[in-house]
């Protein structure tokens, strides 16, 4: 994750947003419609979507690669991270620094996301700069130097971003530890940065034979809205990625988490100011048939003042100060956060025995149809927030691509959202938000009260 720090990742990656779509009708060819987005495949199986929009001279450019931490095994977690430091670290044409150096010499700017089930390369910049701008891509993913002083070095920041931004960061690490503590078989187990053993100790063939099989053309997906015309693109596309070749097929990802049969429980003990609190249950996939269910629970939950913990739990119990969490939008099961800050003070057993009777009230009474319509009114906000901008189209076209199988499934999934009813609602939460799969962490100041 380049430039940002892993609390910005997370936030950025798997923060709870709704990946929703259905647009409003109408509108010329630059429109964001379907039938405006023009699909096409190389032969190395470069999948390239295309959509054309003229507002303003300029071309948001994004490679997506389906690979995250979700891809690792043990000894190698945290390598997709680590690559993405390194794609910025020369190349067979470029070398350490220069992408950075010719992009912004182009008057454009960069940056990259890695994630547990995708990672993302984002370029904008000026339609003048196209050409020059694609070689850059097309170079790193023909390959990287994995120069042994470079890489050497960018293990150094990543052991350091790991100390910053986990082990020194007591959200962080107890977020770690419950995410460990619920999934036991399945590579989400371990996050994005990951181990410091493995950060320490991966080796340079390694990570080369992991770059080679995930970071090949048949592997990615170029997304590309702007100011273009589309022929002449794809023309360019093909002269500087054609001759990439197609790597080995990536291994499916195959271990499934087995049910949990009883509640989890981990505290840890470490220098803090106040107490940290995290409950998580296990819940499907972005595709699932529950998932619209799920998220809408979240803004109902936990978003906003508005929401019943926060109203429960900072405004009325006054036990916390704030309150945040929610569903994953992930390939495979995940889980369901709810986290509170504690009020300094606060008694963490009578704030997780506020948690559970919130959630019970739901279970046994339900949502109001009001509750219902305002979160469906923030899920519909959440999503076309972002289509105000060719990153954003950008950005969602390829996350769609990668969460959901196809860019089209991004079009029909607010109708999914729009036909939930209170009943589903409560189901979801009856049969998800459960004691039985329930993992509760919770950190202590050292010398403080069990």
């Amino acid at each position: 994750m380049k430039r940002a720090s892993l609390t910005i990742l997370v936030l950025a990656l798997v923060g709870h947003g709704v990946l929703a779509g259905a647009v409003a009708p109408g509108g010329d060819k630059a429109a964001f419609r379907i039938e405006n987005i023009a699909v096409h495949r190389l032969d190395n199986g470069l999948k390239v979507l295309l959509l054309e929009d003229h507002d303003i001279p300029n071309i948001a450019y994004y490679t997506f690669f389906r690979v995250g931490s979700r891809n690792e095994r043990p000894g190698l977690t945290g390598v997709s991270h680590f690559i993405e430091h390194m794609m910025f670290n020369g190349s067979a044409a470029f070398g350490p620094g220069e992408f950075d150096r010719v992009m912004e010499f182009n008057g454009g700017a960069n940056n990259a996301y890695t994630g547990d089930d995708f990672t993302a390369y984002t370029d904008w910049f000026p339609r003048a700069a196209l050409e020059e701008m694609m070689k850059l891509e097309a170079d790193r993913m023909r390959g990287l130097l994995f120069d042994p002083a470079v890489l050497e070095s960018e293990r150094g920041v990543i052991a350091s971003e790991r100390r910053l931004g986990v082990e020194n960061d007591n959200d962080s690490l107890l977020d770690e530890v419950v995410r460990a503590t619920a999934i036991m078989a399945h590579p989400y187990h371990w996050g994005v940065i990951g181990w410091m053993s493995d950060i320490l100790g991966w080796r340079r063939d390694e990570i080369s034979a992991y770059f080679r099989t995930y970071y090949a053309p048949n592997n990615a997906v170029l997304v590309v809205v702007g100011d273009f015309a589309s022929e002449p693109l794809l023309a360019l596309v093909r002269k500087h990625y054609a001759g990439i070749p197609a790597g080995p097929p990536p291994p499916p990802v195959t271990t499934s988490e087995p049910p949990q049969i009883g509640p989890r429980r981990v505290q840890l003990r470490k220098a803090a100011q106040i107490p940290c609190f995290l409950a998580a249950y296990h819940v499907p996939g972005a595709g699932d048939a529950d998932f619209p269910a799920l998220s809408l629970l979240e803004t109902i939950l936990l978003r906003g003042e508005s929401s019943r913990l926060y109203r429960r739990l900072v405004s009325d119990d006054q036990l916390a100060i704030s309150i945040s969490g929610g569903v994953n939008e992930t390939i495979d099961p995940f889980l369901f956060y709810i986290q509170a800050k504690p009020r300094p003070g606060a008694d963490l057993e009578k704030l997780e025995a506020a948690v559970a009777e919130e959630i019970a009230r739901v279970r046994d009474n339900g949502v109001t149809p009001l509750e219902l319509q305002k979160a469906l009114n923030a899920a519909r906000m959440r999503f076309f927030t972002p289509l105000q901008t060719i990153a954003g189209k950008a950005n969602m076209l390829g996350q769609a691509e990668m969460v959901y199988g196809g860019f089209e499934k991004l079009f029909t999934l607010m109708e999914r959202f729009a036909a939930v009813t209170p009943a589903q609602v409560r189901e979801a939460c009856r049969k998800y938000l459960a004691p039985d799969n329930m993992t509760v962490g919770t950190l202590v100041p050292a010398g403080g009260a069990q």
